[in-house]
């Protein structure tokens, strides 16, 4: 990481910020150093002058929709007079962007105005083409009502006139003269109530009843009895309305059927006036035909009219709309020369360089004569940064002046992310920064802390297939989601499945089914013993591996008698004594033979050299006194009770493992019970409450066991300058 600072005369400072800004290339600071402290500085407050040109530039956004704003930085003669009079050129242009809002008011008025008069025109034109359409199809529709109201009424005349005779016919015809004259009552029935007639009538024994067919649905009914009984059948007839023989014939035609001889002259007559009726049925028939020719032909014609009428409406509206269009278009025209014009585009760039200028967050020092930029950039982008700074030089044909330092010792430097490979890694990263940001001279142990956590967690959690699925999903969601939770999950799941996959093989364990592979190294459940010799070698190999990083980092850091205590040397020692010593124990059986091993000289050298690291710093730096001596005592007791807790806190690993293969035995037993849905819900049971367990514990002895030994995490993250491009 290099300090850069930029000097440049104090119109081109907006350049180089937006310049900066949008290459994101370095993180801004205050301007330090001895030769800028007296430096007199230029007192302009760009704050009000900004508010006042974002308001402005508010009113015109509200008459010019749509207007773009990307920004242009203004010409350099215009740079000059921002930098030279802010307040006289800030009113100009202020004043300028007035009359044209002024001309934009009354554009729009004009336009309003002019459409409003076409639209009311369109209006007057429309209602009188609607009533003089309502008029003339009034009259249409009255005298197609008129026909066909002649046409009804003339059909319905001989329609009616033809029933009546035919039913005289048919009643003459059905009166035989015989039982007309024995009958004391005749009458002309519905067909569907002689039932329920016959039902009254059969509560006199001495009456009876004869019916004869008149037509499909009337039959005449003779009755005969006694004429005691004629009031009783009249009011029966009255009910279910029967119609007397007087009410259908008339008393003449009921005297002709009691003489046989005119009865047959009556019926004579009656046929030759129905022939003669059908002949005018023929006639009227013509007639009724000449009516639906007249009225198709009406008809016919309201409809064009309505045709035409909706088409003189389209037409009329088609043709306002074109003159309005013209109208718009030939506003538009104006309009558009006043967004293009030279007030606007200057009052853009003016809004985006004060902008600029006025942001708190860009710490600058002004002076009459220079502007001085200060920031830091990553090694890697140097050449980036160069380039940009070369592009600027070119647009304003002047030398800009840019030097790159290294930082002093007491400089907060800020440190930036790595750049992990694979790219889909990258999300992995939050790993790291969840326990702190690496400070500029530590090691940055983005991949370590990976391996780490993916290699504890395959040790607790050692099965090829629920380790498949897992890296399926991480290439999954990791190809799915570039942002998020989702890509940080996708990218830890990634090297967590391979790593389960790989102790799988090497515990011989596949979906918590035992004997489909043969263990490479041993099965956790049958050889517990070498499961915890594994484990606590681990352990003592990633502590030592912590340690080695912590006196590293020491070293970077400018101190090396750091590195001989209980963050270096003595605490490796201490534990490699400490281990070797369990061995040996283990292989003697005697207690007091171990104080003779070179193990426990070991320890001892490690908590001698603990003691004295903060001791010697003390002397180094002159300091000396007793403070150090009790840093000293309490370095010694840190290696020992830490060396100890975190060496047993690595057993939870065989724990965890031992708990994944007593799942496989459970898996077993419910096979034989319950089926291949045993298997299924032990493996689902594994891969979500065993998982989440073990991922919780490989975390855990990540940050405190292994990377307390080196990472501080108190570095600060590179936050490089960027400019929102569009004003909020």
């Amino acid at each position: 990481m290099k300090k850069v600072t930029i000097i440049t005369p104090p119109e081109y400072e907006g350049i180089i910020l937006d310049a900066l800004g949008r290459a994101r290339v370095i993180q801004l600071k205050e301007v330090t150093g001895p030769e800028f402290t007296g430096l007199v500085e230029r007192e302009i407050d760009f704050k009000p002058l900004y508010e006042r040109v974002r308001q402005s530039l508010r009113r015109v956004l509200e008459y010019l929709k749509g207007l773009e704003l990307t920004p242009q930085l203004p010409e350099r003669e215009e740079l000059q007079r921002l930098m030279d009079d802010p307040e006289g050129m800030v009113g100009e242009v202020l004043e300028d962007v007035e009359s044209l809002i002024s001309r934009l008011q009354q554009l729009e008025s004009q336009r309003d105005e002019e459409i409003k008069r076409l639209m009311e025109e369109l209006q007057a034109r429309v209602e009188k083409e609607k009533a003089a359409y309502q008029e003339a199809v009034e009259k249409l529709r009255e005298e197609i009502e008129r026909l066909e109201e002649e046409r009804g009424r003339a059909r319905e005349e001989l329609e009616e006139r033809y029933r009546e005779l035919k039913a005289r016919l048919e009643s003459v015809r059905a009166l035989e003269p015989e039982e007309f004259k024995r009958c004391f009552s005749v009458g002309l029935a519905k067909k569907e109530v002689i039932g329920e007639l016959e039902v009254y009538l059969k509560r006199y024994p001495d009456l009876f009843y004869k019916t004869v067919d008149v037509n499909p649905e009337e039959v005449f009914i003779f009755i005969f009895g006694s004429e005691e009984h004629r009031r009783w059948v009249e009011a029966l007839f009255l009910v279910f309305d029967v119609k007397d023989v007087f009410d259908i014939l008339n008393p003449g035609d009921v005297l002709l059927v009691l003489d046989p001889e005119k009865r047959e002259e009556a019926i004579r007559r009656y046929q030759e006036r129905l022939e003669a009726l059908k002949a005018e049925r023929e006639k009227i028939d013509e007639k009724i035909k000449e009516y639906d020719e007249r009225l198709g032909e009406l008809e016919e014609k309201l409809r064009r009219f309505e045709e035409n009428h909706s088409k003189n409406i389209e037409d009329l509206k088609e043709k306002y709309d074109r003159l309005r269009r013209e109208v718009e278009e030939r506003y538009e025209e104006e309009i558009k020369e006043i967004r293009g014009g030279e007030a606007i585009s200057l009052l853009i760039s003016l809004n985006y360089m004060l902008r600029l200028l006025s942001d708190e967050r860009i710490p600058t020092i002004r002076s009459r004569v220079v502007a001085i930029i200060q920031g830091w950039v990553p090694d890697k982008r140097i050449p980036r940064l160069q380039r940009i700074i070369g592009e600027v030089e070119k647009k304003i044909d002047e030398r800009i002046y840019m030097e790159l330092e290294d930082p002093e010792p007491h400089e907060h430097v800020p440190t930036p992310p790595p750049e992990l490979k694979p790219k889909m890694l990258q999300p992995a990263w939050t790993l790291t920064a969840l326990r702190g940001w690496p400070s500029l001279h530590e090691i940055n142990p983005a991949y370590i802390t990976i391996l780490v956590f993916s290699f504890q967690f395959g040790l607790m959690f050692g099965d090829v297939g629920q380790g498949a699925v897992y890296l399926i999903l991480g290439l999954f969601l990791s190809k799915r989601y570039r942002r998020g939770m989702m890509s940080k999950l996708g990218a830890l799941f990634i090297p967590m499945g391979i790593s389960a996959i790989i102790f799988g093989f090497l515990y011989g364990e596949v979906f918590l089914i035992e004997g489909l592979i043969h263990p490479i190294l041993f099965s956790p459940l049958h050889d517990i013993g070498k499961l915890m010799k594994t484990v606590l070698g681990i352990a003592v190999a990633e502590m030592c591996f912590g340690l080695i990083l912590g006196a590293i980092n020491h070293i970077r850091e400018g101190e090396p008698l750091g590195a001989l205590g209980e963050h270096g040397l003595g605490a490796i020692l201490f534990i490699l004594g400490l281990y070797l010593g369990a061995l040996h124990y283990l292989k003697v059986g005697d207690i007091f033979r171990l104080f003779g091993h070179y193990s426990f000289f070991m320890m001892i050298t490690g908590l001698i050299l603990s003691t004295l690291e903060p001791i010697l710093i003390a002397l180094r730096h002159r300091h000396f006194g007793m403070e150090a001596m009790g840093e000293g005592i309490g370095a010694l007791l840190m290696t020992f009770v830490e060396s100890l807790a975190n060496l047993f806190s690595f057993l939870r690993i065989a724990a965890f493992a031992l708990a994944h293969a007593s799942l496989a035995i459970a898996a077993h037993s419910l096979g034989h019970f319950m089926g291949p849905g045993g298997l299924v819900l032990t493996n689902i049971i594994a891969m979500t409450f065993e998982f989440v367990s073990s991922s919780v514990q490989s975390l855990r002895l990540l940050y405190y066991e292994f990377m307390g030994k080196f990472f501080q995490g108190g570095g600060i993250r590179f936050r490089p300058f960027r400019l929102n491009i569009i004003d909020d």
